[in-house]
């Protein structure tokens, strides 16, 4: 009887015990907003990119810090000085929810200096080129008329046009040390 006697009183103060827990007001932690943003676009065909930047819409590269003696010129982006200036992959990507077969991407600079992207911000007699990697031989875009245009195929949907940017020399004179940013905008097509 005393076994019992205590073992229904151990079950009993557990379960007191398990009522008071439950019965206790949780400890109220952070609390915040969850924000989603987006937009709807009957666009078939979207370019993102594969580094760095923001899938679709606008994209942004950081191009780092580049000694004045690492850079290239237009004909030979990558050479320049004692150092070789190191590039900066864009990979974009396009992609295609229809039945296109090619596409077109026409790159506008806010403002062009001899074949490259000016730049603006403090560094003078500098520029950013872009370099079509997809051939054999890649080659310096050039916006002397304002704009390149890269056109490429789609295959299953998407299409993948890599480019390096460097930072060169342009042909006005020695290059100084400062902020050098550059805006480019792109126009889609597709077929």
């Amino acid at each position: 009887m005393k076994k019992l006697f205590l073992s229904v009183a151990v079950i009993s103060a557990m379960g007191l015990s398990a009522m008071a827990n439950a019965a206790s007001t949780p400890t109220v932690g952070a609390t915040g907003t969850i924000t989603f943003n987006g937009t709807i676009s009957a666009d078939s065909c979207v370019v993102h990119s594969d580094g760095p930047g923001t899938a679709g819409g606008n994209l942004t590269y950081n191009l780092g810090t580049v000694p004045v003696s690492a850079l290239g010129t237009e004909a030979n982006p990558s050479g320049g000085g004692t150092l070789t200036a190191l590039p900066t992959d864009l990979n974009l990507s396009v992609e295609c929810g229809s039945a296109a077969t090619t596409v077109e991407l026409k790159l506008t600079p806010t403002a062009v200096s001899g074949k490259g992207i000016a730049v603006s911000g403090g560094a003078s007699n500098v520029q950013i080129m872009l370099v079509d990697t997809r051939t054999s031989t890649p080659a310096p875009l050039d916006f002397t008329s304002g704009s390149a245009t890269l056109t490429g195929a789609i295959s299953g949907g998407s299409s993948s046009i890599p480019l390096k940017a460097y930072y060169t020399h342009t042909s006005s004179g020695a290059a100084t040390a400062g902020p050098a940013n550059a805006t480019v905008a792109y126009t889609l097509s597709y077929n």
